[in-house]
């Protein structure tokens, strides 16, 4: 098992007097020394050019070679194929730093290859491979990861023994040359990496109709033909001697580097992108028992005699006293014959229990089969969150869509008014509800306060009763005829944030005896905290409905209305519209736009991502990469925006601009493709400003651009996305602009908290992962924020697991998780790499050695290491995998 290890450099800055320092990046050359200079000396100067007072320049290494720089530190940095990096990183400690995205064939961009299998097309003996069997076969090098190590891993899945399987193998050295060969018939078939046919194909080399492809895979995004599974391509690492400061530096640089830069043409590369897990080529290795794993699972005679020397030699010991006591087991048989019956009684015994392991195995598939059930339903209503177009509709209809399930007998929604409920919806008007509206649930003489929900309201918590619990029957207030068949109820209030009053209450009864879950209990808490925004919502939208109607002379409110609305959902969002708001202020004043139109454009700026109050939490907030479905949800809120402000005289025009703010100039934008004039000014001008923030802004998976860089990627897109003379306005005003360097999408709240979570959640634990970790750890920004950091390691627990078994195991994991919540509510918690607990602080927490006495590990044999870092915004941190947790310091640079 891995262990935690946190390693920090000093930045230290340079003495711009002296000359650069040199930093030598080794190279894997698998076409040949000059080759692979002439490939990757342009990277080498791109980095030399990003990064004053540094000298890159490039290392060729064979594989051997390799191994050795590393070791002694004669490089800083290294690129090598993901079989080799894995090795580097398990015998030296290397550590990835960025991903190389795959260019080199026309328009086609890729971070993950694998390998392709292929015959000649005519060969119609080989159709799969088993048809291989006694075949020559080629591949392209014993330590190629694409053209023969990936191969050999989809061969021995189809328990084919290369060595044994195939009548001659022999190898290519270069992918062209295996694809020849096997094209000239000189070999049956051959293994390259994927792209080579493509590549060659392209060039004129070969024709893809010449050949065919065994084994082939369909994996949905990836471009070329594919027998095998897709790993990560090369990454760029940096050694453990490599300073933090500039590990971070050339890691930026790096993924700022775009694909029509020299360096990556050069390359046949599209750019770099973030690190990715490694883990696939890890498993790859181990199972084939090659690299870093060559050695795994071996045990000699050598390892017996020194590790069980004290038990061999009291097995010898006893082997003596056997001899001794030999008579008297003669004398001991006899009494064996007696116990003959007890044993027959252990064996009825043993078969008692594997009954009842049996019984308890199906107890759990069928309770797994029942959460799977409710996640279904919670996901048909949250799709009704989406679509609803009024609150009425929306909770009949998910009273509606709760009553499908096949354990829920009931279920209704109760809305508040003043602490009354005055109205009450559901789906099954066969049961009765008594008495007349307001129900008053703070009514000790009314019915409906004995009921559970009366309960939820006034403590404004979850509620949940069992049939005969207490002698209180579950359901005192509804129908006595539909009592009986209901087994449990739950009732839990209806609040748009987790500390808010409750709007209402929202009640389901089970037929089901045992009740409800603790996972079904959280997930319909989840339900019901959405419900309780839609209901807010609603109502929000319906106070400004009103406000229209009424009060014109509200207007500036109502507009500040709206601003909190979004600040609500996502604090992170309203700063962008704020700057969006001043930046089009800019530009429309240059423009010398009236008094009237300033007002509107400022108004419409505050009020662009309006529509993204519809757009679900898992797209709005998602820090990596946006899917297709996801981008298609996010294009949505012009038009959403648009139908919320329409329908209200005075928001028409606010409404038509917004429609407008994502359109392109050459009309490829979105939602009606319009181009040039057609589009509204301000919207063009909105345009502009929303993108130079987006550029200037910090986001978790993306650094934000320079001042200089976003004007010029403006110029660059003018006449394209851009209107040319908003542009030119844009670049004059703008130039002078102060972009806030601390913006980033931080949670700043416990409800954005709780919801920021989904992304960087530990299942177990419900703390953050180690993915959380390194993105603060790596962000001076973000790092300034906390002062001491306790790294805790759980000591024997896999001892105890092996003990007491997974599950148990986990169940001890999760009451420790709830004790440090307990004890630093006001602290981040990360569950890193298993058995890490990592506790980060803003203000000074000191840990004593009786504090990490936790009751629940009495008598377990599990205890707590505990180590602690004082926090510096000045130090680069990052996490790394060891035996034993160490806390390793480099200092580096030049002292001022």
């Amino acid at each position: 098992m891995g262990v935690l290890v946190l390693v920090s450099f000093f930045s230290v800055a340079k003495d711009s007097t002296h000359s650069p320092a040199k930093v030598s990046i080794g190279i894997l050359a698998k076409r040949g020394s000059a080759i692979d200079v002439q490939l990757w000396s342009p990277t080498a100067d791109y980095l030399t050019a990003q990064l004053p007072g540094y000298q890159f320049h490039i290392v060729p290494l064979d594989f051997g070679q390799i191994h050795e720089a590393v070791h002694d530190g004669r490089i800083s940095f290294v690129l090598a194929n993901s079989a080799m990096y894995v090795e580097l990183e398990k015998l030296h400690g290397v550590n990835r730093i960025a991903t190389l995205i795959n260019g080199n064939m026309p328009n086609q961009e890729t971070t993950t290859f694998g390998g392709v299998i292929f015959c000649r097309a005519d060969r119609t003996d080989m159709q799969t491979l088993a048809d291989l069997q006694d075949k020559r076969f080629m591949a392209v090098d014993a330590r190629s990861f694409g053209g023969w190590i990936v191969c050999w891993r989809e061969l021995q899945r189809h328990h084919i023994d290369p060595l044994r399987f195939f009548a001659s193998f022999e190898y290519g050295n270069t992918q062209d040359t295996v694809v020849r060969r096997v094209l000239e018939g000189t070999v049956d078939a051959g293994t390259v990496r994927t792209d080579t046919l493509e590549r060659m194909a392209e060039s004129g080399l070969i024709g893809m109709h010449d050949v065919r492809i065994l084994n082939e895979q369909q994996v949905e995004g990836f471009p070329f033909r594919l027998s095998t599974e897709l790993y990560p391509e090369w990454p760029m690492a940096a050694l453990k001697s490599t300073p933090g400061e500039l590990t971070r530096q050339v890691a930026s640089a790096l993924l700022a580097m775009q694909r029509t830069d020299p360096a990556a043409r050069a390359g046949n590369i599209a750019g770099w992108t973030a690190p990715l897990n490694y883990q696939p080529v890890h498993d790859c290795l181990l199972d084939l028992r090659i690299g870093p794993y060559t050695d795994f699972g071996q045990f000699t005679l050598q390892d017996v005699l020194r590790q069980y020397w004290q038990l061999i030699s009291l097995m010898l010991a006893a082997l003596i006293a056997i001899l001794f006591t030999h008579f008297h087991i003669y004398r001991l048989n006899r009494k064996l014959r007696h116990k003959n019956s007890e044993i027959d009684k252990l064996n009825a015994s043993l078969e008692a229990r594997v009954d009842e392991r049996t019984r308890q195995i199906n107890t759990l598939l069928d309770r797994e089969l029942y959460l799977l059930e409710i996640m279904e339903t919670v996901a048909k209503i949250n799709g009704l969150l989406i679509s609803a177009t009024s609150l009425e509709n929306l909770l009949t209809e998910v009273c509606t869509v709760m009553g499908t399930h096949s354990h829920y007998g009931y279920c209704w929604i109760g809305l508040l008014d003043n602490e009354l409920v005055h109205q009450i919806y559901t789906s099954d008007t066969s049961i009765r509800l008594p008495g007349q509206f307001p129900y008053d649930p703070a009514n000790p003489s009314s019915p409906f306060a004995r009921a559970a929900a009366a309960e939820s309201i006034l403590k404004n918590r979850t509620v949940t009763r069992v049939q005969g619990e207490q002698g209180r029957s579950i359901s005192p207030w509804l129908d006595l005829a539909n009592r009986q068949k209901f087994r449990a109820v739950i009732s839990l209030a209806l609040r748009p944030e987790r500390k808010a009053k409750p709007l209402g209450v929202f009640s389901v009864y089970t037929m089901r005896p045992e009740g409800f879950e603790p996972e079904e209990i959280a997930m319909l808490e989840e339900l019901a905290g959405d419900i309780g925004f839609a209901v807010q919502s609603f109502r929000q939208q319906e106070r400004v409905s009103k406000l229209e109607l009424e009060r014109r002379e509200n207007y500036e409110q109502t507009i500040r209305s709206f601003a909190e609305m979004i600040d609500q959902r996502d604090t992170y969002t309203a700063g962008h519209t704020l700057r969006v708001a001043c930046y089009s202020e800019k530009i429309g004043k240059e423009f010398g736009l009236s008094g009237e139109q300033l007002t509107l454009l400022q108004q419409a700026a505050i009020l662009h991502d309006i529509g993204k109050i519809a757009t679900p939490d898992s797209v709005l907030l998602k820090p990596g990469i946006l899917s297709s479905l996801d981008y298609d949800l996010i294009k949505l809120h012009a038009v959403t925006g648009h139908a919320m402000l329409a329908g209200i005289p005075m928001y028409k025009e606010l409404a038509e601009i917004i429609l407008h703010h994502h359109e392109r100039f050459d009309g490829n934008g979105y939602p009606n493709r319009l181009q040039g004039d057609q589009i509204p000014l301000l919207a063009r001008i909105i345009t502009v400003a929303d993108s130079f923030d987006a550029m200037t802004t910090n986001r978790i998976y993306k650094a934000r651009k320079s001042l200089q860089e976003s004007l010029d990627e403006l110029q660059r897109l003018s006449g394209s996305q851009f209107d040319p003379e908003v542009v030119a306005v844009a670049v004059r005003v703008l130039k002078d602009a102060r972009i806030p360097k601390d913006i980033n999408q931080l949670p700043t709240n416990q409800m954005e908290q709780r919801r920021f979570s989904y992304f960087f959640s530990d299942r177990l634990t419900g703390f953050f992962n180690e993915d959380y970790l390194q993105i603060i750890l790596r962000s001076d920004q973000m790092l300034s924020q906390f002062h001491c950091l306790h790294s805790l390691h759980l000591k024997n627990l896999p001892q105890y697991n092996k003990r007491h078994g997974w599950e148990q195991g986990n169940q001890l994991m999760q009451k420790f998780a709830a004790a440090l919540q307990a004890l630093y509510p006001d602290a981040l918690l990360f569950r890193v790499y298993g058995y890490n607990f990592v506790i980060m602080a803003r203000e000074h927490v000191e840990i004593r050695e009786e504090n990490l006495l936790f009751p629940c590990f009495d008598n377990t044999g599990v205890s707590v290491e505990s180590s602690h870092i004082d926090l510096n915004d000045q130090v680069t941190y990052f996490l790394q995998k060891m035996e034993k947790l160490e806390i390793l310091s480099h200092t580096g640079g030049v002292p001022d």
